[in-house]
């Protein structure tokens, strides 16, 4: 019997709609309600959940944001328009409780600069060096997102990227906040790049990096090359499968650099186990 097979059993047996099995998670809404199964040459998993990642770009003129397009950004301020210009993070929730700062470390900047993070939605949104964002900016957000916040003065000009990780199965929060509690163990990562032409194809180039941000600040890291990991019957140009287990906890975190017109990506992540640790008696 299958592994797939095994599951459907144990779906069928306690009369659930998902791989969980009604177990009670934290991060239960994150199972897409569906049965799950493994395809031809894809390792089995219990759970699979997306995330987006969205550049959005901003000129500033005394408080008021203007939405502006990569293609701008190219003609107007030649210096922010480079491969390798911004940067996204994942999880890392340890991290993110200090504004991300190992990992801003880790991935600087040709010349945008870092602001503070923050989800969308509870609390108090930062002040950028511009002023608050404003009804224009908030628009392009959503309940749950995680909002990388990086500006820049170019030629006298203010600008704002708003680098933006966003889940389209569950608000990105409440994923990102289970793992407080949680861990799961990832055996997928799926990278779809939307601009499948040759320059937008350039963004692979880009290596993964994860990192472990121990409680007391000890860091272990390492990397993956993206188009490595390109098997010759991967077919479609714009998405590349990169076969690794990773045990995701608050400890964890990838991060990858962006280029300036990379400005709709997407990771897929495919979950092997879900899991609680056991409580402390």
């Amino acid at each position: 019997m299958t592994h797939a097979e095994r599951q459907l059993r144990r779906l069928l047996a306690n009369n659930v709609d998902s791989f969980e099995g009604g177990r009670n998670y934290a991060d239960e809404p994150t199972i897409q309600s569906q049965i799950l199964q493994a395809g031809k040459g894809n390792p089995p998993f219990d759970a699979q959940f997306d995330l987006q990642i969205l550049i959005k770009y901003f000129s500033v003129s005394a408080g008021a944001f203007t939405s502006r397009t990569a293609a701008y950004i190219l003609a107007n301020a030649a210096t922010l328009a480079t491969d390798a210009s911004l940067a996204f993070f994942t999880f890392g929730l340890n991290d993110f409780n200090s504004g991300f700062k190992k990992l801003r470390g880790q991935a600087p900047l040709p010349v945008w600069a870092y602001q503070n993070p923050f989800f969308y939605g509870p609390g108090q949104y930062p002040i950028t060096p511009f002023g608050v964002l404003n009804a224009t900016a908030l628009a392009q957000l959503q309940l749950g997102d995680l909002v990388i916040v990086n500006s820049a003065v170019v030629g006298g000009v203010n600008y704002i990227a708003l680098v933006i990780i966003r889940s389209p199965n569950v608000g990105y929060g409440t994923i990102f906040n289970a793992l407080y509690s949680d861990q799961f163990v990832m055996n997928r990562l799926r990278y779809i790049q939307n601009d499948t032409s040759a320059p937008g194809l350039t963004q692979y180039n880009n290596a993964i990096n994860w990192i472990n941000l121990s409680l007391f600040g000890k860091m272990a890291t390492d990397n993956v090359t993206v188009t490595s990991m390109k098997s010759p019957d991967q077919f479609q140009a714009g998405i590349i499968d990169l076969n690794f287990q990773k045990n995701m906890n608050k400890e964890t975190a990838f991060w990858s650099y962006l280029n300036y017109d990379a400005v709709n990506l997407q990771w897929s992540f495919f979950v092997q186990t879900v899991a609680k640790p056991p409580l402390v008696q």
